[in-house]
């Protein structure tokens, strides 16, 4: 088990896979950011067996030439992707997915808040690996 304080968040994390998540959502930017192959991120997800999401930070002038590049992999990966144009990419992953019952996936401790008490799975990926947040382990200090 690992403790993460970060942004007003106190998390408990233990490593853990995506194997078993029926439905997941991604925030792209942030795990995306992490790894050296960014199209890795969405050749991975395309293999997904079950329903993934990939949201994509659109909300700013200065995301757009990522976000351009993000939704051609989504094209040429055939994954389902969302624009997010009027909140960061983590608000609206975790509001999506608290309202489909699914997992979401970010790098960005911000989800743990944004998740709230809906009582769904909250991956991070961190240290080059997915971690899931111990439910009710995770507060604001």
């Amino acid at each position: 088990m690992v403790e993460v304080k970060r942004k007003g968040v106190f998390a408990k994390l233990r490593p853990a896979t995506l194997e078993g998540v029926p439905c997941l959502y991604v925030d792209v930017n942030s795990v995306a950011a992490a790894l050296k192959d960014v199209e890795e991120l969405f050749r991975s997800m395309a293999g997904f067996p079950g329903r993934v999401v990939l949201v994509v930070d659109a909300w700013h002038e200065t995301h757009l030439p990522l976000t351009r590049r993000y939704l051609e992999l989504c094209r040429k990966w055939v994954v389902e992707c969302v624009l997010s144009e009027s909140k960061p990419a983590e608000a609206l992953a975790a509001e999506l997915a608290c309202r489909d019952g699914c997992a979401v996936l970010s790098r960005d401790v911000d989800v743990v808040k944004a998740v709230g008490n809906c009582g769904v799975p909250v991956f991070l990926f961190l240290r080059g690996r997915v971690w899931l947040v111990e439910p009710y382990a995770a507060i604001g200090i």
